[in-house]
């Protein structure tokens, strides 16, 4: 017959097994969760009639995947996010191109409107506006742009299945322009080039030392009546300390290479101006000349925050750089008016437009809010996907905080139970014998 230690310790140990069972049974339910037929698979064309039906279930569906083949909408995705807070585990998956899309008022007198797509290179990007497709480019480095003469209201770029759109509304308002050079062809050319694109055009023409001839007001050098400074040669030198607060407090600059070789203009400067490399050709009767025959002083040792423009035969022909809130274009090229004057046939067309651009790239120009957007833009949607539901995980990859929670619960009561248990029988045991 059994001594009454014994009793205990048979009895004990049949109350540990029996705890045993019951932990290892908790556990393995907990572990069965998360591979059991709760979760939810859906592709991307039906994602619209899952999530309604997903909204009208009692409860939420443990697990939510998504197999996408294009980019869900803004409602989509919100959609998710909320599943995802009534505590499914959403997940997706997909081989989605990412892609944004911005676009800004072109500055220029003529309007129109600038398109930023990025997109991986070498991807074709299909743009369009609320009539129809505009254009096909290829991404080159991390993305492209199309500058419209136009104004939509609506705008989109869309890569393989990925759609991103936006509503330009803003207006912008141009002041004028200041042209400060010598009395010469580049000074007199200049100043045309920019009237005939709709420009108002002031203009300092130094004549001889002291002897300055004014076209327009001679009105202080400020963002309330320039948009941009152009600096042809020496003959800035008189304005240099006015020019670099106008770049201070927004204003745009263009630096002519004569104008960037003045030490007073150096703050300025998006690098050293290096010697021509090539001269001009004479003005032929067959027009020969071209952006590409001028002679160019290249810029050099560009500073650390100074961008390259534009190339030519591996020299750097434009830089620019950000000078506090004003922008900075640093040219190369020298005496432009041999384009116009010895250029063949579209030269004057050419010559005016190229000024034109580099002018609207750094003008000055206050931003007028435009009315409320009649259609919610979705301008990243890969961005507001991975934003709201997570980056992309294959199926089954999922992790539920709460079963996960539950998992290294149920271990670690199991495991406290047998330390617990096992201490108390070795006592039994040794009281026993």
């Amino acid at each position: 017959m059994l001594s009454r230690a014994e009793m205990r310790v048979r009895l004990e140990q049949a109350l540990r097994g029996i705890v045993i069972v019951v932990l290892a049974v908790m556990l393995w339910q907990s572990l069965l969760q998360q591979t059991d037929s709760g979760g939810q698979t859906v592709s991307g064309r039906g994602i619209g009639g899952a999530l309604a039906k997903w909204s009208a279930l009692p409860k939420a569906p443990g697990r939510i995947h998504v197999q996408l083949d294009s980019a869900p909408s803004p409602i989509e995705r919100a959609w998710l996010s909320a599943l995802a807070g009534a505590g499914s585990s959403v997940t997706w998956s997909g081989d989605l191109a990412p892609v944004m899309i911005d676009a800004q008022p072109v500055a220029s007198p003529a309007g129109g409107t600038r398109v930023l797509v990025a997109a991986p290179h070498g991807s074709p990007v299909v743009v369009s506006d609320d009539v129809g497709p505009i254009d096909t480019v290829r991404a080159q480095d991390t993305g492209a742009m199309l500058t419209l003469s136009s104004e939509p209201d609506l705008l989109t770029a869309r890569v393989k299945g990925s759609i991103a759109s936006t509503a330009p509304h803003d207006s912008i308002e141009l002041r004028k322009i200041l042209v400060i050079g010598d009395a010469g062809w580049e000074s007199k050319f200049v100043v045309a080039a920019l009237e005939e694109e709709g420009w108002k055009v002031d203009a300092f023409i130094r004549l001889a030392p002291g002897v300055d001839v004014t076209q327009g007001s001679a009105a202080p050098i400020d963002t309330s009546r320039y948009s941009a400074v152009i600096a042809l040669d020496g003959a800035a030198s008189p304005y240099a300390n006015r020019i670099i607060e106008f770049a201070r407090t927004g204003g745009g600059i263009v630096l002519a290479p004569q104008a960037a070789s003045l030490d007073a203009l150096a703050p300025l400067r998006a690098g050293a101006v290096g010697r021509a490399i090539s001269e001009s050709r004479p003005i032929q009767t067959g027009g020969s000349v071209g952006l590409a025959t001028l002679a160019l002083a290249p810029v050099t040792s560009l500073k650390s925050d100074a961008i390259p423009i534009e190339q030519r035969a591996g020299a750097t022909a434009i830089a620019a750089r950000r000078i506090n809130a004003g922008r900075v274009l640093q040219l190369g090229y020298e005496d432009t008016w041999r384009w116009r004057m010895g250029g063949g046939e579209g030269a004057v067309r050419d010559h005016r437009m190229w000024w034109t651009r580099l002018v609207s790239s750094v003008a000055y120009a206050q931003r007028i809010p435009g009315t409320a957007d009649t259609v919610s833009p979705d301008e990243a949607p890969i961005v507001g996907l991975v934003a709201t539901v997570g980056p992309s995980m294959p199926a089954g990859r999922s992790v539920n905080l709460s079963e996960t929670r539950s998992n290294w619960l149920a271990a670690t009561f199991l495991l406290l139970a047998l330390c617990l248990t096992g201490e108390v029988g070795s006592r039994r045991l040794r009281g026993a014998g």
